[in-house]
């Protein structure tokens, strides 16, 4: 066993800077853990069982990693392993660093969290072909990007889902309820690009990816991925492709690794990144989720009695956030077409999870791996039907 440590102790210092101080995983319960090795094969089995074609896996105490591993193929037609510089496409994980991107602007004093967002566009919005629809929602020139970060704003997660499919319509008024949302979050990333004069991939590396040593994430496609990258699997393991994006969305366009991706968690983590004000905001409830479900056909179905009322389940600034007996909690998760990924952090505990996964089987799979790692039974895996049928 001390020789698996070493092994993982290596793998950490040679591309995170962190390194594991310990052989086993604490639980959130303060009271027992699970080695390493146990660790292993228990996820492993897990993965198998449920027909997980890949998963990239990083736990975390106190800001340390103190778990990684890699599980199944990152190509099943070659039957290639993960290695720790295998990019993964992040999908809706992009969201919480691009929130904290946006709020860095807002700490430079280039944005406002309440100022309406129409005016730091430089043309009116009826000129942009992709929004132009917007000119015609009257209550549009309400929006702030306050409501954009935290799904607040009355977009739907995409305008393909309502009307003719094609038109881009509020759905409800401004402020008023949580509807989850990627067409807000690129919204945005269009406000911030078309302001600044910058793209979203700079900006972020320059804020972001550059200061935490984040060498293997980025919000577009870089040909030095080329070499080591990730595609995604259906249900049935058939391979689907890659994600090789070439213009940057604030809703989900970066790809990264486990370990990058708890480099930013550890900078959120340490309250070091943002203004003490911006800061708590960002970790805020801004918004009550009311909704039976976040994606499917129960998206919608808004009431004032939520089934994860005892969670509290609300939305932050970029983050899903719960209430749990483990204390606070903030987590997301990533959503794509043979991509699922989830990443949970029990600040109070000082326990994180990153779990990056190439397969349409990760989901039904979270919980057993949540429970077994670290003894999470609280994150809202229902309400992000990861156990509903797609």
């Amino acid at each position: 066993m001390k020789s698996f440590a070493l092994l993982l102790c290596s793998m950490a210092i040679a591309t995170t800077g962190f390194a594991p101080r310990t052989e086993t995983v604490p639980m959130l319960d303060g009271r027992s853990s699970i080695t390493n090795e146990q660790l292993t094969q228990k996820i492993k089995a897990i993965v198998e069982a449920q027909r997980v074609t890949g998963l990239s896996m990083v736990v975390m105490k106190d800001s340390v990693i103190i778990y990684r591993n890699y599980f199944g193929v990152r190509n099943a037609s070659t039957n290639q392993p993960f290695t720790d510089n295998t990019v993964s496409y992040a999908a809706s994980l992009t969201k919480p660093l691009f929130s904290y991107l946006f709020l860095k602007l807002v700490d430079k004093g280039l944005f406002d969290l309440d100022k309406p967002v129409y005016t730091y566009l430089k043309k009116p919005i009826a000129e942009y072909e992709k929004w132009k629809d917007l000119d015609k929602q009257p209550d549009f020139k309400k929006i702030t990007a306050r409501m954009l970060l935290s799904h607040s704003a009355g977009l739907p997660v995409l305008r393909y889902f309502y009307g003719d499919s094609t038109t881009l319509t509020l759905i409800n008024k401004p402020g008023k309820a949580m509807y989850y949302s990627n067409e807000g979050m690129n919204l945005l990333g269009f406000v911030v690009e078309d302001h600044t004069g910058t793209d979203l991939q700079t900006l972020a590396k320059e804020y972001i990816y550059d200061p935490l040593g984040m060498k293997h994430t980025a919000m577009v496609w870089q040909s030095a991925y080329e070499a080591d990258y990730a595609v995604g699997h259906d249900n049935t393991g058939k391979v689907l492709g890659a994600e090789k994006r070439s213009s940057a969305r604030g809703a989900g366009s970066m790809v990264t690794t486990a370990a990058d991706y708890s480099r930013f968690v550890a900078s959120v983590l340490s309250g070091k990144g943002l203004s003490a004000k911006l800061q708590e905001q960002y970790l805020k409830p801004q918004i009550r989720v009311t909704s039976k479900r976040g994606f499917g056909p129960l998206r919608d179905s808004l009431t004032n009695k939520s089934e994860f009322r005892n969670i509290d389940l609300s939305w932050g600034l970029g983050w899903g956030l719960i209430k749990t007996p483990h204390g606070k909690a903030f987590f997301h998760g990533g959503h794509s077409e043979g991509w699922q990924n989830y990443c949970v952090s029990y600040p109070e505990k000082g326990i994180s999870v990153v779990l990056l996964s190439n397969s349409d089987n990760f989901e039904p799979a979270t919980g057993q791996i949540l429970e077994t790692a670290i003894g999470d039974t609280w994150s809202p895996l229902k309400w992000l039907t990861y156990y509903d049928k797609h």
